[in-house]
């Protein structure tokens, strides 16, 4: 587990950022950026960071700056055929569905730092 690289939660509501920050502190993860749009994401998206992105807060141009990082997860809802369409298109195989447990993300997370 590599608790000195950053984690940048990228969500649009903030009780999910808040949750997931509580969520990732909770396990050692002290790190943490938070971003409310996907401006705000690019601008805050760093190349030795880990991603936390939600689904609603991805277009083109920051799908491609995410896989440059190569160190991500992307939040969705199992049954949005959408983002699983684009992930299958980019290549994503970095992707959690909601709900999720602080133990499965925490697990999902050192499995891609490793």
């Amino acid at each position: 587990m590599n608790l000195s690289i950053p984690i940048l939660i990228a969500d649009e509501h903030e009780e999910i950022r808040i949750l997931q920050r509580e969520m990732l502190t909770k396990h050692g993860f002290f790190h943490l950026v938070e971003a409310h749009t996907k401006e705000e994401a690019e601008q805050l998206m760093e190349d030795n960071q880990f991603v936390i992105i939600h689904k609603n807060m991805l277009n083109d141009r920051l799908m491609r700056k995410i896989l440059k990082t190569n160190n991500f997860l992307i939040v969705f809802q199992t049954d949005d055929q959408e983002t699983l369409s684009l992930a299958a298109y980019f290549g994503v195989k970095h992707l959690i569905n909601v709900p999720y447990s602080a133990k499965s993300l925490v697990e999902r997370i050192n499995a891609l730092m490793n």
